[in-house]
């Protein structure tokens, strides 16, 4: 009796601990890379972002205003006229953030054409824009403590 309990005990765990193993890949994507602030400066004469060069992957921008007047800030790859991301007008000494997932490439970070015309509008504007360069992805962030 305690012969046959036993091997039915062990052709129980033999067959349970083959059910789901059929080799394929986790359901469960990884996680995205953690993000990386970079410190955007508006001044009167330029645009300034530090680091310049970073890796794919999600980016928060942290802006900072110290023009003497409202600047709205927009985000673009080079050469393209549309932006990926821009802001609101951000009042002098103002601050603001804004969150990009970068793919690989160069990206373009200048201010808006501000009036009250559409020919003020359609000036470009005197501050100069700053340029990044996106490297390759980043790694995921499944082994970082602390993450979503």
């Amino acid at each position: 009796m305690r012969i046959r309990t036993i091997g039915l005990l062990g052709a129980s765990i033999l067959a349970i601990s083959g059910c789901g193993a059929a080799g394929g890949t986790s359901p469960i994507a990884a996680r995205p890379a953690t993000p990386i602030n970079l410190s955007v400066y508006v001044n009167d004469s330029r645009v300034s972002v530090s680091p310049m060069s970073v890796g794919a992957g999600p980016v928060v921008f942290v802006v900072t205003n110290q023009a003497s007047h409202a600047e709205a800030l927009a985000n673009s790859a080079s050469g393209q006229s549309t932006p990926l991301a821009s802001t609101a007008p951000i009042n002098p000494q103002g601050t603001t953030q804004v969150s990009v997932n970068f793919k690989p490439g160069d990206y373009t970070i200048a201010t808006a054409s501000h009036g009250q015309t559409d020919a003020d509008l359609s000036r470009p504007s005197p501050i100069q824009p700053a340029s990044i360069h996106i490297g390759r992805a980043r790694q995921s962030s499944d082994g970082d403590l602390l993450q979503p």
